[in-house]
């Protein structure tokens, strides 16, 4: 069968028995499983779900469409907000389904993916509460404009050291960052492509507690007397993820 054939008739078996589970747990079983065919395509069969595909899904394309439909929430009327489950409730039902297919197929593939599903129940819910934190803290903060050293050295017309367009500027960097330790809110990290060593990376109030080593983050930075700010930041990943 199909992997569009397998969940529509788990989506069926789940709704004969809706007296053992809420409707609500029905509806997050739906849209996690539109969002696993709508990766994985629907005509795959289940032996082509390998944990390395599994876990590209789960750290890396869910996170950019969670974020991504969090932002149309903000910017609408939050219709979309049904679209995509949380984590838990995402990783809760593919655990199910998983484990359900195997017994209608004979497959492996709950055991084949355990250790994926077991490794981002903690990482992946940490993931979404990281870029939710940052990126309220840096539209409070409103940006690299807002950093005094900034704003002098735009005024004295020496402003090439913070701009972050500037190819090559020793002030400034963007891109891929692996954390490598954290102290206190100075935080060391490793940008994936160079492998050069950044420290220290000053994060903002009450988001250095929440990384820990490995997560990956898309950052911005800006060089002040204290260390590199934050001046803008894009998605994060759960540590292992391939960007």
């Amino acid at each position: 069968m199909t992997l569009a054939e397998i969940s529509a008739s788990f989506l069926a078996f789940i709704r004969e028995n809706e007296f053992s589970s809420p409707q609500s747990q029905s509806r997050a079983h739906e849209r996690a499983l539109l969002l696993l065919t709508e990766y994985f395509s629907s005509n795959i069969t289940l032996s082509e779900i390998t944990p390395a595909r599994l876990r590209d899904f789960l750290g890396r394309w869910y996170v950019e469409r969670a974020c991504a439909s969090k932002r149309s929430d903000l910017e609408s009327d939050g219709s979309e907000s049904d679209v995509v489950p949380n984590p838990r409730a995402l990783l809760n039902t593919l655990a199910q389904f998983f484990k359900w297919a195997d017994q209608q197929e004979g497959t492996d593939l709950a055991e084949r993916s355990s250790a994926v599903l077991l490794e981002l129940t903690r990482s992946l819910p940490r993931t979404l509460e990281i870029i939710d934190v940052l990126s309220s803290r840096l539209r409070e903060r409103g940006g690299a404009f807002s950093f005094p050293e900034f704003l002098t050295s735009f005024e004295e017309g020496g402003h090439t050291e913070y701009d972050i367009d500037t190819p090559g500027s020793v002030g400034a960097l963007e891109g891929y960052f692996r954390i490598l330790s954290v102290e206190g809110s100075s935080v060391e990290a490793e940008e994936l492509i160079s492998e050069e060593r950044v420290w220290p990376i000053i994060f903002p109030p009450g988001v250095a507690s929440l990384i820990d080593d490995r997560y990956i983050m898309n950052l911005e930075l800006v060089r002040g007397p204290a260390g590199w700010q934050i001046a803008g930041c894009g998605f994060a990943y759960p540590p292992g993820t391939e960007v």
